[in-house]
């Protein structure tokens, strides 16, 4: 029994590189609430024009987290092995790859913003609107890949409270705007989703400035290396690759596959997926501890690993799942308790009302089962095992809820609620399986070595 928890020192490290990531994640996700809410504000219409708007950049977001993902394991193990000039080398690659693949991103909502609205609905109201919600937020792609490189790179080697400075200061900006733009106060003109995407925009771009200056700056590891983003180590980006490709191809499928689980969601109810929605954002502010534990994980695992101390990051990966489990709980039976008056801060229908209450409730119930299997990815992640993670993640995904899901809602009558909570459900038949990898072993290796 003893094997599954630490010390009061094993805690006090873990919360340490936790708690800044969970207090960052915190700030942003609350004040994405404050945003689903303002948009909610306008009406149903336009939360859900905002959600199917949204999907495309969550396609984007997914490849930068698998690319950043790919890095994070490369800087982790190498800063654990004390090789600082690899880290800014591999900061590098990122970065010009991932402007590389924004750039494309923003390339296609320019030429046609259409079509990546009809992936995902064709009502008229729908497509009109976020047609004009794309027309600011395509600007917002490229500052989003800069930042969020810098980020996740600053992140990898446990160098949270800037992240959470830049990360209130970038949030709160957005908040603010959002008020006046939406509704129209200060003087300025009513502009609802547009304002939303505006403000947005405004708030991404100086989120990008302050992470350019603490690069120029220097004062924070990592340094703006012009010419390093120019002339890249072309051996370590090949090295990275055979890690990157995989993790990022696993990204990639995911989110084209949670797109299709909505495309589902919208084919069964498109008016409650404006309820799903709410779900979805004040679940974010339980899923922190996911943050927080994936960030421990990556530089507790990844460095154990990287200064070869294999078996104590064995057993520090089963204390670090184990006190997941407690938090998720207590955090689950919170968001059970409230999930009746959340309603009270949006504009919607009786139905969507009663399918927010009764979603937050199921998903409050399996937040231990998430936790689990967030934790155990990250644990496979941090030792490169990017094959395992990719089976359990995106190809479990696919054989699960986008099948399930395809099939009810085409060829039954299944309303949303019940299908929503089908394939959340299936969650538990996903821990069994990253449970196996994980007692497999695989990914208890050293990169830093190689």
């Amino acid at each position: 029994m003893k094997s599954f928890f630490g010390d009061k020192l094993f805690y006090k490290e873990v919360t340490a590189i936790a708690l800044p990531i969970m207090a960052q994640q915190f700030v942003t996700s609350f004040v994405n609430l404050i945003d689903n809410v303002m948009v909610g504000g306008v009406g149903q219409t336009a939360l859900t024009t905002v959600t199917v708007a949204n999907r495309f950049y969550m396609i984007a977001s997914s490849i930068m987290f698998g690319l950043c993902g790919a890095a994070g394991i490369y800087i982790a193990q190498n800063y654990g092995a004390g090789k600082n000039e690899r880290c800014q080398k591999i900061l590098n690659i990122n970065l010009s790859v991932g402007f590389l693949i924004m750039s494309l991103f923003t390339g296609v909502l320019f030429v046609a913003p259409e079509w990546t609205i009809h992936l995902f609905s064709r009502t008229p109201e729908i497509v009109d609107l976020g047609l004009e919600y794309i027309y600011y937020a395509k600007f917002t792609y490229i500052p989003y890949g800069i930042s969020f490189t810098c980020m996740m790179a600053m992140r990898a080697i446990g160098l949270n409270k800037i992240q959470l400075k830049v990360g209130t200061a970038t949030v709160l900006t957005n908040t603010v705007l959002n008020y006046i733009l939406i509704y129209g106060k200060l003087g300025a003109p009513a502009m609802g989703v547009k304002g939303a995407a505006l403000a947005t925009m405004i708030a991404r771009l100086l989120e990008m400035t302050i992470y350019l200056v603490l690069l120029i700056r220097q004062r924070h590891f990592y340094k703006l290396d012009l010419k390093g983003l120019i002339f890249l180590d072309w051996s370590l980006m090949k090295s990275m690759l055979a890690k990157a490709v995989p993790l990022t191809a696993n990204e990639l499928f995911f989110s084209i596959g949670t797109s299709l689980v909505f495309k589902s969601y919208m084919r069964a109810d498109e008016l409650l997926v404006a309820a799903i929605s709410v779900v979805d954002t004040v679940m974010n502010l339980a899923f922190i501890v996911f943050g927080g534990l994936s960030s421990a994980i990556a530089i507790f695992i990844g460095g154990k690993l990287g200064a070869n101390k294999l078996e104590e990051a064995k057993s520090d990966a089963k204390k670090i799942i184990v006190f997941g489990v407690i938090v998720s709980m207590v955090l689950g039976a919170a968001l059970f308790c409230i999930a009746p008056y959340i309603h009270h801060l949006y504009a919607l229908s009786d139905e969507a009302i009663h399918a927010l209450e009764v979603l937050i409730r199921i998903k409050s119930c399996l937040m231990p089962i998430y936790v689990v299997n967030v934790c155990t990815f990250y644990v496979l992640r941090a030792g490169g095992d990017t094959f395992s993670t990719m089976l359990i993640d995106s190809g479990f995904l696919w054989v699960g809820p986008v099948a399930v899901s395809t099939l009810l809602s085409i060829f039954t009558p299944i309303g949303v609620v019940p299908l929503y909570i089908t394939i959340e459900l299936l969650d538990l038949v996903k821990m069994f399986i990253a449970f196996w990898f994980l007692k497999r072993g695989r990914w208890v290796r050293n990169l830093a070595a190689d």
